[in-house]
């Protein structure tokens, strides 16, 4: 008995054996690696914004021209001369330099019984208007701006012979600034002269002699 038992459990192992070697074994899938990253997604160059140009201010032009300068608004009033001379308009002569245009009053003596000859005493002011000393009425006279001058102890008429020494009153020279050089007013040894311009320019006096000789000087462009 004990052999046919013992070949028995010999096929039941071979059989056992035979079954399991035919079993498909299952392969384990490999877990993915705790430490490996997951790969960035590829970036994308943006393109810059392009910069928007701020536009450029224009500077504001100036009123007045480079190098020109504005003519002022008013002038201090000036005077001089002789108070103790007396004298005779003899001449006006208008013109222009370069850089001013030149207004000449010229004297010659008086047969006035007082005083002595030279350079009356004058005065330069501005004016809004002219008007005649005797009657006070506007005296129209050509210009934008209007300068005064005024002598005393001296006249276009002589005070003994009653004769015109200088018979102009009224000169239009021409001139860049100057536009017209008018008598006034002639009394009573004051003798006032209107000098229209074409704007505002302060005067620069001069006193001269041989022969005597106030000289204004009025500043214009080059």
């Amino acid at each position: 008995m004990a052999r046919p038992l013992l070949f028995s459990a010999l096929l039941v192992a071979i059989a056992v054996a035979a079954a399991a070697a035919c079993t498909p074994q299952a392969t384990p899938t490999p877990s993915p690696s705790a430490s490996a990253a997951p790969s960035p997604a590829p970036t994308v160059a943006r393109p810059s914004p392009t910069p928007t140009a701020t536009p450029s201010l224009s500077p504001t032009p100036s009123a007045t021209p480079t190098g020109t300068a504005a003519p002022p608004l008013s002038c201090p009033a000036q005077s001089g001369g002789d108070p103790n001379a007396q004298a005779q308009l003899t001449a006006i002569r208008a013109a222009h330099q370069p850089g001013f245009d030149r207004v000449v009053f010229e004297f010659g003596p008086s047969s006035a019984p007082v005083g002595t000859f030279g350079l009356p005493p004058y005065e330069i002011s501005v004016v809004s208007e002219f008007t005649g000393g005797g009657s006070g009425r506007p005296v129209p006279v050509d210009g934008n701006a209007f300068l005064q001058v005024r002598f005393r102890n001296a006249s276009t008429v002589d005070p003994t012979t009653g004769k015109q020494t200088f018979t102009q009153t009224d000169i239009r020279p021409g001139l860049p600034l100057v536009r017209e050089v008018k008598l006034i007013d002639d009394f009573e040894r004051v003798m006032t002269w209107g000098l229209g311009l074409e704007h505002l320019a302060c005067a620069k006096v001069s006193q001269l002699s041989g022969p005597v000789r106030l000289v204004v000087d009025l500043p214009t462009p080059p």
